[in-house]
């Protein structure tokens, strides 16, 4: 795909797609090596909430992998409508932890997330018709 060929709205698409998979993949990849550190603290952030411990320690070690996958699929353009299903499925999790948390600051930065994240999604289709106008006109 040449971005000559793109117009501004594509192009935006995109741009956007590839800031969300850097965002996303950037955030699990800096867990990684203090992983059991932020299981610590996801588990001392839920110690006091109605939250059991039995679900936060499962989904701290697994939000990091998650995140590393979502933002590598959005990089590469994979799956993306399916990556992007996922990524409202995760943002809602941490949506329904935060509440649990009453971390409400929290709450309103990942429900910006899940807007921008419905706007991604919302517009990927036009994007996808426009990248096979392309390149079915230069084939």
């Amino acid at each position: 795909m040449i971005l000559s060929n793109l117009n501004n709205k594509a192009l935006a698409i995109h741009l956007f797609r590839i800031s969300f998979g850097i965002n996303y993949f950037f955030h699990g990849i800096v867990r990684i090596p203090n992983l059991d550190k932020f299981v610590a603290g996801m588990q001392s952030t839920f110690q006091d909430t109605l939250l059991p411990g039995f679900l936060v320690t499962p989904l701290a070690y697994a939000i990091p992998f998650a995140e590393i996958i979502i933002g590598l699929l959005l990089l590469l353009n994979k799956f993306t409508r399916e990556t992007l299903i996922a990524t409202f499925i995760l943002m809602n999790i941490l949506v329904i932890g935060s509440s649990f948390a009453q971390k409400w600051d929290l709450v309103g930065l990942q429900s910006t997330y899940i807007g921008f994240l419905f706007l991604l999604l919302y517009f990927m289709n036009d994007n996808q018709t426009t990248i096979q106008k392309i390149k079915q006109h230069n084939s």
